[in-house]
Protein backbone atom coordinates (compact mmCIF):
# COMPACT_ATOMS: atom_id res chain seq x y z
CA UNK A 1 0.00 0.00 0.00
CA UNK A 2 1.06 3.50 -0.88
CA UNK A 3 0.38 6.13 0.82
CA UNK A 4 1.67 8.74 -1.86
CA UNK A 5 0.04 10.44 -5.35
CA UNK A 6 1.59 10.31 -8.33
CA UNK A 7 3.29 13.64 -7.61
CA UNK A 8 4.36 12.29 -4.79
CA UNK A 9 5.54 8.69 -5.68
CA UNK A 10 7.45 10.54 -8.77
CA UNK A 11 9.25 13.43 -6.91
CA UNK A 12 13.01 13.06 -5.24
CA UNK A 13 15.20 14.79 -3.66
CA UNK A 14 18.25 15.06 -6.40
CA UNK A 15 21.82 14.25 -6.02
CA UNK A 16 22.60 17.48 -6.96
CA UNK A 17 24.86 20.28 -5.03
CA UNK A 18 23.14 20.24 -1.71
CA UNK A 19 24.15 16.84 -1.46
CA UNK A 20 27.72 17.03 -2.63
CA UNK A 21 28.08 20.57 -0.59
CA UNK A 22 27.10 18.07 2.41
CA UNK A 23 29.87 15.78 1.60
CA UNK A 24 32.33 18.21 0.68
CA UNK A 25 31.73 19.71 4.32
CA UNK A 26 32.79 16.13 6.36
CA UNK A 27 35.83 16.28 4.62
CA UNK A 28 38.76 17.81 7.04
CA UNK A 29 40.20 21.01 5.87
CA UNK A 30 38.59 20.91 2.30
CA UNK A 31 37.16 24.26 -0.09
CA UNK A 32 34.04 24.05 -0.90
CA UNK A 33 33.68 25.43 -4.18
CA UNK A 34 30.41 23.65 -5.01
CA UNK A 35 27.57 25.76 -4.04
CA UNK A 36 26.27 28.57 -5.49
CA UNK A 37 27.01 31.20 -2.76
CA UNK A 38 29.98 34.20 -2.52
CA UNK A 39 31.94 33.36 -0.05
CA UNK A 40 35.38 35.04 1.58
CA UNK A 41 37.28 33.20 4.07
CA UNK A 42 35.12 30.86 4.09
CA UNK A 43 31.94 32.91 5.51
CA UNK A 44 29.24 34.35 3.32
CA UNK A 45 30.54 37.68 1.56
CA UNK A 46 27.97 39.70 3.05
CA UNK A 47 27.39 43.19 2.33
CA UNK A 48 28.95 45.02 5.94
CA UNK A 49 25.48 47.68 6.35
CA UNK A 50 23.10 44.51 6.44
CA UNK A 51 23.83 44.48 10.19
CA UNK A 52 23.05 48.26 10.45
CA UNK A 53 20.20 47.84 8.98
CA UNK A 54 18.46 44.98 10.74
CA UNK A 55 18.90 46.71 13.61
CA UNK A 56 17.13 49.96 12.40
CA UNK A 57 14.05 48.17 11.86
CA UNK A 58 10.97 48.16 14.07
CA UNK A 59 9.25 45.02 15.13
CA UNK A 60 5.76 46.88 14.39
CA UNK A 61 7.42 47.20 10.74
CA UNK A 62 8.20 43.38 9.63
CA UNK A 63 5.87 41.82 12.48
CA UNK A 64 2.33 42.39 10.81
CA UNK A 65 1.56 40.27 7.62
CA UNK A 66 3.19 41.86 4.06
CA UNK A 67 0.14 41.90 1.06
CA UNK A 68 0.11 38.55 -1.22
CA UNK A 69 1.92 40.17 -3.94
CA UNK A 70 4.95 41.88 -1.56
CA UNK A 71 5.45 45.30 0.17
CA UNK A 72 4.41 48.23 -1.99
CA UNK A 73 7.65 50.18 -1.52
CA UNK A 74 9.82 46.86 -2.38
CA UNK A 75 7.79 46.44 -5.77
CA UNK A 76 7.97 50.08 -6.93
CA UNK A 77 11.77 50.23 -5.96
CA UNK A 78 12.29 47.05 -7.95
CA UNK A 79 10.40 47.95 -10.73
CA UNK A 80 12.49 51.49 -11.02
CA UNK A 81 15.29 48.96 -10.92
CA UNK A 82 14.37 46.94 -14.13
CA UNK A 83 13.43 49.89 -15.70
CA UNK A 84 17.12 51.53 -14.58
CA UNK A 85 19.00 48.64 -16.01
CA UNK A 86 16.82 48.25 -19.43
CA UNK A 87 16.29 51.57 -20.43
CA UNK A 88 14.94 50.77 -24.08
CA UNK A 89 12.35 49.13 -22.77
CA UNK A 90 8.42 50.37 -23.17
CA UNK A 91 7.75 51.39 -19.00
CA UNK A 92 4.71 50.74 -19.91
CA UNK A 93 4.49 47.32 -21.03
CA UNK A 94 6.44 46.22 -17.44
CA UNK A 95 4.10 45.39 -14.68
CA UNK A 96 4.93 46.07 -11.25
CA UNK A 97 6.96 43.02 -9.98
CA UNK A 98 5.67 40.48 -7.51
CA UNK A 99 7.33 39.31 -4.41
CA UNK A 100 8.46 35.34 -4.71
CA UNK A 101 10.16 33.23 -2.03
CA UNK A 102 13.51 33.57 -4.22
CA UNK A 103 13.74 32.58 -7.56
CA UNK A 104 12.93 29.58 -7.56
CA UNK A 105 9.12 30.17 -6.73
CA UNK A 106 9.19 32.44 -9.57
CA UNK A 107 10.18 29.52 -11.75
CA UNK A 108 7.37 27.11 -9.92
CA UNK A 109 4.97 30.32 -10.57
CA UNK A 110 5.69 30.28 -14.26
CA UNK A 111 5.86 26.75 -14.88
CA UNK A 112 2.43 26.09 -12.83
CA UNK A 113 0.46 29.41 -14.88
CA UNK A 114 1.73 28.86 -17.96
CA UNK A 115 2.00 25.37 -18.66
CA UNK A 116 0.94 21.47 -18.14
CA UNK A 117 1.55 17.67 -19.28
CA UNK A 118 2.11 17.55 -22.87
CA UNK A 119 3.53 20.83 -23.05
CA UNK A 120 7.01 21.74 -24.38
CA UNK A 121 10.51 23.07 -22.26
CA UNK A 122 13.74 24.15 -24.42
CA UNK A 123 16.53 24.37 -22.40
CA UNK A 124 20.18 24.19 -22.89
CA UNK A 125 21.77 20.84 -22.78
CA UNK A 126 23.82 21.81 -19.23
CA UNK A 127 21.11 23.55 -17.45
CA UNK A 128 19.89 23.80 -13.46
CA UNK A 129 18.09 20.72 -12.40
CA UNK A 130 15.64 22.29 -10.56
CA UNK A 131 14.16 23.13 -14.01
CA UNK A 132 13.45 19.24 -14.71
CA UNK A 133 12.40 18.82 -11.40
CA UNK A 134 9.59 21.71 -11.57
CA UNK A 135 8.55 21.68 -15.54
CA UNK A 136 9.14 17.60 -15.50
CA UNK A 137 8.31 15.65 -12.61
CA UNK A 138 5.46 17.88 -11.40
CA UNK A 139 3.66 19.13 -14.35
CA UNK A 140 4.38 16.75 -17.16
CA UNK A 141 6.48 18.41 -19.81
CA UNK A 142 8.63 17.47 -22.49
CA UNK A 143 12.12 18.85 -22.75
CA UNK A 144 13.75 19.82 -25.85
CA UNK A 145 17.72 20.28 -25.38
CA UNK A 146 19.94 22.23 -27.50
CA UNK A 147 23.77 21.98 -27.31
CA UNK A 148 24.75 25.61 -26.16
CA UNK A 149 28.06 24.78 -27.76
CA UNK A 150 28.43 23.39 -30.42
CA UNK A 151 32.14 21.27 -31.50
CA UNK A 152 33.92 24.43 -32.04
CA UNK A 153 33.22 25.34 -28.42
CA UNK A 154 31.65 28.20 -29.71
CA UNK A 155 27.87 29.40 -29.01
CA UNK A 156 25.31 27.76 -30.71
CA UNK A 157 23.13 29.43 -32.16
CA UNK A 158 22.22 27.02 -35.06
CA UNK A 159 21.61 23.83 -32.62
CA UNK A 160 18.93 26.01 -30.69
CA UNK A 161 17.25 27.41 -33.88
CA UNK A 162 17.10 23.57 -35.29
CA UNK A 163 15.78 22.36 -31.68
CA UNK A 164 13.33 25.08 -31.73
CA UNK A 165 12.14 24.13 -35.13
CA UNK A 166 11.99 20.64 -34.30
CA UNK A 167 9.12 21.15 -31.41
CA UNK A 168 6.14 19.75 -32.69
CA UNK A 169 4.00 21.15 -29.40
CA UNK A 170 1.96 24.22 -29.25
CA UNK A 171 2.73 25.66 -26.49
CA UNK A 172 6.70 26.37 -25.60
CA UNK A 173 8.21 27.65 -22.51
CA UNK A 174 11.72 28.65 -23.24
CA UNK A 175 14.13 29.42 -20.65
CA UNK A 176 17.10 32.04 -21.13
CA UNK A 177 19.33 32.18 -18.22
CA UNK A 178 21.89 34.87 -18.66
CA UNK A 179 24.69 34.63 -16.67
CA UNK A 180 23.79 30.67 -17.08
CA UNK A 181 24.53 28.21 -14.04
CA UNK A 182 26.47 25.84 -14.47
CA UNK A 183 28.69 27.40 -17.29
CA UNK A 184 28.54 30.93 -16.75
CA UNK A 185 28.64 31.63 -20.14
CA UNK A 186 26.07 35.20 -21.25
CA UNK A 187 25.94 35.17 -25.06
CA UNK A 188 27.75 38.19 -26.78
CA UNK A 189 25.90 41.37 -28.01
CA UNK A 190 25.32 39.71 -31.52
CA UNK A 191 24.64 36.32 -30.55
CA UNK A 192 21.93 37.61 -28.17
CA UNK A 193 20.51 39.85 -31.06
CA UNK A 194 20.83 36.41 -32.97
CA UNK A 195 18.85 33.85 -30.82
CA UNK A 196 16.00 36.96 -30.07
CA UNK A 197 15.61 36.97 -34.22
CA UNK A 198 15.36 33.33 -34.44
CA UNK A 199 13.03 33.44 -31.55
CA UNK A 200 10.94 36.24 -33.58
CA UNK A 201 10.84 34.56 -36.84
CA UNK A 202 9.82 31.34 -34.94
CA UNK A 203 6.87 33.25 -33.43
CA UNK A 204 5.72 34.66 -36.78
CA UNK A 205 5.85 31.90 -39.23
CA UNK A 206 3.94 29.81 -36.37
CA UNK A 207 1.13 32.11 -35.28
CA UNK A 208 -0.66 29.48 -33.49
CA UNK A 209 2.03 28.50 -31.12
CA UNK A 210 2.19 29.97 -27.68
CA UNK A 211 5.91 30.83 -26.50
CA UNK A 212 6.46 31.98 -23.19
CA UNK A 213 9.95 33.67 -22.84
CA UNK A 214 11.06 33.25 -19.02
CA UNK A 215 14.86 35.15 -18.36
CA UNK A 216 15.86 33.21 -15.27
CA UNK A 217 18.16 36.51 -14.26
CA UNK A 218 19.72 35.13 -10.77
CA UNK A 219 23.04 36.15 -11.28
CA UNK A 220 21.99 39.21 -13.18
CA UNK A 221 25.17 42.19 -13.10
CA UNK A 222 27.58 40.16 -12.56
CA UNK A 223 28.71 40.20 -16.48
CA UNK A 224 32.87 40.62 -17.40
CA UNK A 225 33.86 41.04 -20.63
CA UNK A 226 32.90 43.82 -22.56
CA UNK A 227 30.19 43.12 -25.19
CA UNK A 228 28.89 40.36 -23.28
CA UNK A 229 26.85 42.32 -21.12
CA UNK A 230 23.09 42.85 -22.40
CA UNK A 231 20.59 42.50 -20.03
CA UNK A 232 18.48 39.57 -21.75
CA UNK A 233 15.19 42.02 -21.37
CA UNK A 234 17.44 44.41 -23.35
CA UNK A 235 16.88 41.66 -26.22
CA UNK A 236 13.70 39.97 -25.79
CA UNK A 237 11.49 43.03 -24.92
CA UNK A 238 11.05 43.72 -28.80
CA UNK A 239 9.32 40.03 -28.88
CA UNK A 240 6.31 41.59 -26.85
CA UNK A 241 4.88 42.70 -30.37
CA UNK A 242 3.97 38.87 -31.42
CA UNK A 243 1.05 38.18 -29.81
CA UNK A 244 1.62 34.52 -29.35
CA UNK A 245 4.52 35.70 -27.55
CA UNK A 246 4.64 36.28 -23.61
CA UNK A 247 7.99 37.78 -21.55
CA UNK A 248 8.41 36.73 -17.69
CA UNK A 249 11.19 37.73 -15.86
CA UNK A 250 12.71 36.28 -12.84
CA UNK A 251 15.06 38.11 -10.81
CA UNK A 252 15.96 38.49 -6.79
CA UNK A 253 18.55 40.30 -4.36
CA UNK A 254 19.73 36.49 -3.46
CA UNK A 255 22.85 37.25 -5.41
CA UNK A 256 22.70 41.20 -6.66
CA UNK A 257 22.74 42.12 -2.89
CA UNK A 258 24.55 39.12 -1.49
CA UNK A 259 21.29 38.14 0.54
CA UNK A 260 20.62 34.41 -0.35
CA UNK A 261 19.32 33.52 2.84
CA UNK A 262 16.60 36.28 3.09
CA UNK A 263 14.66 34.52 -0.11
CA UNK A 264 13.07 38.03 -1.59
CA UNK A 265 12.90 37.18 -5.51
CA UNK A 266 10.51 38.47 -7.83
CA UNK A 267 8.47 37.60 -10.85
CA UNK A 268 7.49 40.86 -13.44
CA UNK A 269 6.04 40.61 -16.80
CA UNK A 270 6.32 42.25 -20.35
CA UNK A 271 3.50 42.40 -22.22
CA UNK A 272 1.62 45.25 -24.90
CA UNK A 273 -1.63 43.75 -24.04
CA UNK A 274 -3.30 45.98 -20.81
CA UNK A 275 -6.13 43.59 -19.96
CA UNK A 276 -3.50 40.30 -20.39
CA UNK A 277 -0.97 42.11 -17.85
CA UNK A 278 -3.78 42.80 -15.32
CA UNK A 279 -4.87 39.27 -15.29
CA UNK A 280 -1.13 38.04 -15.15
CA UNK A 281 -0.79 39.81 -11.54
CA UNK A 282 -4.50 38.75 -10.38
CA UNK A 283 -3.74 34.73 -11.37
CA UNK A 284 0.08 35.17 -9.94
CA UNK A 285 -1.20 36.67 -6.75
CA UNK A 286 -3.89 33.84 -6.28
CA UNK A 287 -1.40 31.64 -6.86
CA UNK A 288 0.85 32.88 -4.30
CA UNK A 289 -2.19 32.73 -1.97
CA UNK A 290 -2.81 29.44 -2.32
CA UNK A 291 1.08 28.58 -1.85
CA UNK A 292 3.19 30.55 0.55
CA UNK A 293 0.19 32.95 1.38
CA UNK A 294 2.54 36.05 1.47
CA UNK A 295 6.51 36.27 1.68
CA UNK A 296 8.31 37.22 4.31
CA UNK A 297 7.86 41.09 5.88
CA UNK A 298 11.07 40.92 7.61
CA UNK A 299 13.07 39.99 4.74
CA UNK A 300 11.60 42.79 2.72
CA UNK A 301 12.15 45.36 5.24
CA UNK A 302 15.68 44.49 4.63
CA UNK A 303 15.76 44.54 1.01
CA UNK A 304 14.04 48.07 0.71
CA UNK A 305 16.48 49.61 3.15
CA UNK A 306 19.58 47.78 1.05
CA UNK A 307 18.19 49.29 -2.45
CA UNK A 308 17.51 52.37 -0.92
CA UNK A 309 20.86 53.23 0.81
CA UNK A 310 24.11 54.61 -1.51
CA UNK A 311 26.17 52.87 1.25
CA UNK A 312 24.99 49.72 0.54
CA UNK A 313 24.81 50.03 -2.56
CA UNK A 314 28.46 50.88 -2.62
CA UNK A 315 29.01 47.56 -0.71
CA UNK A 316 27.66 45.81 -3.57
CA UNK A 317 29.62 47.25 -6.28
CA UNK A 318 32.47 46.62 -3.83
CA UNK A 319 32.09 42.55 -4.14
CA UNK A 320 30.99 42.78 -7.28
CA UNK A 321 34.60 43.65 -8.30
CA UNK A 322 36.08 41.00 -5.96
CA UNK A 323 34.14 38.19 -7.65
CA UNK A 324 35.85 39.64 -11.11
CA UNK A 325 39.43 39.12 -9.22
CA UNK A 326 38.57 36.42 -8.88
CA UNK A 327 37.45 35.62 -12.38
CA UNK A 328 40.36 37.29 -14.03
CA UNK A 329 42.47 34.93 -11.98
CA UNK A 330 40.99 32.30 -12.81
CA UNK A 331 41.12 33.01 -16.42
CA UNK A 332 44.72 33.50 -15.77
CA UNK A 333 45.63 30.30 -14.24
CA UNK A 334 43.90 28.37 -16.87
CA UNK A 335 45.92 29.79 -19.33
CA UNK A 336 48.63 29.57 -17.76
CA UNK A 337 48.48 25.85 -17.29
CA UNK A 338 47.06 24.98 -20.62
CA UNK A 339 44.72 22.49 -18.74
CA UNK A 340 42.35 23.19 -21.86
CA UNK A 341 44.97 20.44 -24.08
CA UNK A 342 43.75 17.76 -21.39
CA UNK A 343 39.85 19.14 -20.81
CA UNK A 344 36.94 21.10 -22.49
CA UNK A 345 36.70 24.50 -20.70
CA UNK A 346 33.69 25.62 -21.32
CA UNK A 347 33.06 29.12 -22.38
CA UNK A 348 32.60 31.08 -19.58
CA UNK A 349 32.96 35.24 -18.92
CA UNK A 350 30.00 35.76 -16.23
CA UNK A 351 28.11 35.07 -12.91
CA UNK A 352 29.66 32.50 -10.46
CA UNK A 353 30.88 28.83 -12.58
CA UNK A 354 32.23 27.90 -14.67
CA UNK A 355 32.11 24.22 -16.38
CA UNK A 356 34.54 21.49 -17.60
CA UNK A 357 34.05 18.31 -19.79
CA UNK A 358 36.12 15.90 -19.07
CA UNK A 359 37.45 13.19 -21.82
CA UNK A 360 35.38 10.31 -21.88
CA UNK A 361 37.69 8.19 -19.89
CA UNK A 362 37.16 9.95 -17.03
CA UNK A 363 33.51 9.26 -14.79
CA UNK A 364 33.19 12.75 -13.59
CA UNK A 365 31.76 11.51 -10.28
CA UNK A 366 34.96 9.38 -9.73
CA UNK A 367 37.14 12.33 -10.74
CA UNK A 368 34.71 14.76 -7.89
CA UNK A 369 35.29 12.20 -4.85
CA UNK A 370 39.20 11.91 -5.65
CA UNK A 371 39.63 14.90 -6.46
CA UNK A 372 37.64 16.24 -2.92
CA UNK A 373 39.63 13.14 -0.95
CA UNK A 374 42.52 13.40 -2.40
CA UNK A 375 43.01 17.29 -3.07
CA UNK A 376 40.88 18.42 -0.59
CA UNK A 377 38.81 20.97 -3.03
CA UNK A 378 34.37 20.10 -3.63
CA UNK A 379 33.16 20.24 -7.17
CA UNK A 380 29.96 19.41 -8.44
CA UNK A 381 29.94 16.39 -10.77
CA UNK A 382 26.62 17.56 -12.35
CA UNK A 383 26.85 14.02 -14.93
CA UNK A 384 29.13 11.54 -15.95
CA UNK A 385 31.01 14.01 -18.02
CA UNK A 386 30.84 17.65 -16.18
CA UNK A 387 31.90 19.18 -13.10
CA UNK A 388 30.77 22.50 -12.30
CA UNK A 389 33.49 24.77 -10.57
CA UNK A 390 31.77 27.87 -8.12
CA UNK A 391 35.21 30.40 -8.19
CA UNK A 392 32.73 32.53 -6.35
CA UNK A 393 33.45 30.35 -3.48
CA UNK A 394 37.53 30.78 -3.78
CA UNK A 395 39.50 33.40 -2.64
CA UNK A 396 41.39 34.75 -5.06
CA UNK A 397 44.91 33.01 -3.48
CA UNK A 398 43.20 30.08 -3.72
CA UNK A 399 42.16 29.79 -7.28
CA UNK A 400 46.17 29.11 -9.19
CA UNK A 401 45.66 25.94 -6.56
CA UNK A 402 43.03 24.65 -7.51
CA UNK A 403 43.54 24.70 -11.06
CA UNK A 404 47.17 23.18 -10.40
CA UNK A 405 45.28 20.16 -8.69
CA UNK A 406 43.03 19.81 -11.01
CA UNK A 407 45.47 19.52 -13.82
CA UNK A 408 47.82 17.33 -11.39
CA UNK A 409 44.14 14.92 -10.85
CA UNK A 410 43.54 15.16 -14.67
CA UNK A 411 46.77 13.54 -14.75
CA UNK A 412 46.81 10.49 -12.36
CA UNK A 413 43.81 9.30 -14.05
Amino acid sequence: MSFFSKLGENIILPQDVLIQSKETAVVPGAINATIGIATANKKAMALPSINKVITEINNSEYLPYSPTPGLPKMRELWKEKILKDNPKINDEYLSLPMVTTGITQGIDIAANLFSEAGDALLLPNLFWQNYAQIYTIKLGNNIYKYNQFDENNKFSINNFKNTLYAIKEDKISLILNFPNNPTGYTPSDNELIQLVEVINIFAKEHPNKQLIIVSDDAYFGLFFENNHKTPTLSATYKLAENSNCLIVKLDGITKEYYSWGLRVGFITYYTKDDSLRLKLQEKTQGYLRSTTSSPSNLSQQIAIRLLDNEESIKEKEENDSIIEDRYNELKSAIAKEQIDTLVTVLPFNSGYFFTIKLPNTINAHEFRLKFLNEYKYGVYSMDNEHIRIAFSCLDKELIPELITKFKECIQQF
